[in-house]
């Protein structure tokens, strides 16, 4: 398949390094989006790209990465039908992919452009291209009472003792989703808690909001977000609407035209003479 003909990286198109950067993630957006459409695969954006969609109809103008959200179900088709027809260009990272991606990181996987980079004030080992975070909405439980947040304790002393691999995580999630006797919540941050949501940022969905999916516009395509938008964003920022502090990740000077130190990594200037 030539994403190049279907989807052209236009990043030379930026008028500044942020506005260069914002091309690459829309164009990996973009094809997540193609591949996701023809393997029936649902995802949403998430987090600040929601908020963006919302406010802006695209990308926050101050941001640097991308957020988007399946449930366990949806992901595991994603890595089974859509990773394999990523372009060349494109390098899916999790704790499978590359090695020095610490396994249940703050996301359980990544889309990386490998002709970038973010500088950052500590060197990494990681793949560390210009990014589309994919974050998993597993089934956690609220912890809005002691017995709930002493059991969550209690599970990830148990996890982190035996476990560190995203996938055998998983397995746990998938049996308490399946056999809790309390209502649960859909939830990415099994990454910092086990089995519990994190009611302190409220970066959680209740079973209604995220039911159903509906279109936007964003930037120069269409995507999808919650229909429980809306209650989510407000958890999150508040008055999202009128909230204008920047919000970014401690990452400084992406750069879309020098990629990191890695193995999995092109050069743009040889960007021709690569075969598709």
């Amino acid at each position: 398949m030539d994403f190049n003909t279907l989807f052209p990286d236009e990043r030379e198109k930026g008028k500044t390094a942020l506005e260069q950067c914002h091309l690459v993630m829309v164009r990996m957006l973009k094809i997540m989006d193609y591949l996701c459409t023809k393997h029936n695969i649902k995802y949403f954006l998430t987090g600040g790209s929601l908020l963006g969609a919302i406010r802006f109809k695209g990308i926050i103008p101050w941001d640097d990465d991308m957020d988007i959200g399946m449930t366990p179900e949806n992901y595991e088709k994603f890595v089974q039908y859509a990773v394999p027809e990523l372009p060349y260009d494109i390098f899916f990272q999790s704790d499978e992919t590359d090695p020095y991606f610490p396994a249940c990181h703050i996301t359980d996987a990544k889309l990386r452009d490998k002709y970038s980079t973010y500088i950052h004030a500590k060197s990494r080992k990681w793949q560390d291209g210009l990014m589309v975070d994919i974050l998993v909405y597993y089934r956690a439980f609220l912890p809005n009472n002691t017995l709930i947040f002493l059991l969550n304790r209690f599970l990830r002393f148990l996890w982190y003792r035996k476990h560190q691999g995203s996938k055998k995580r998983a397995k746990v999630l998938k049996w308490i989703s399946r056999y809790s006797p309390i209502p649960l919540v859909y939830s990415d941050n099994e990454v910092h808690s086990l089995a519990t949501a994190n009611a302190g940022k409220k970066f959680y969905f209740y079973k209604k909001e995220i039911s159903k999916l509906i279109k936007v516009p964003f930037e120069d395509m269409e995507t999808w977000i919650p229909v429980g938008y809306d209650a989510f964003l407000t958890r999150q920022y508040g008055d999202y609407m009128n909230d204008n502090r920047p919000r970014r990740h401690g990452i400084d000077f992406p750069d879309a035209f020098t990629p990191c130190e890695h193995t999995e990594i092109l050069y743009w200037k040889d960007r021709n003479k690569v075969k598709t």
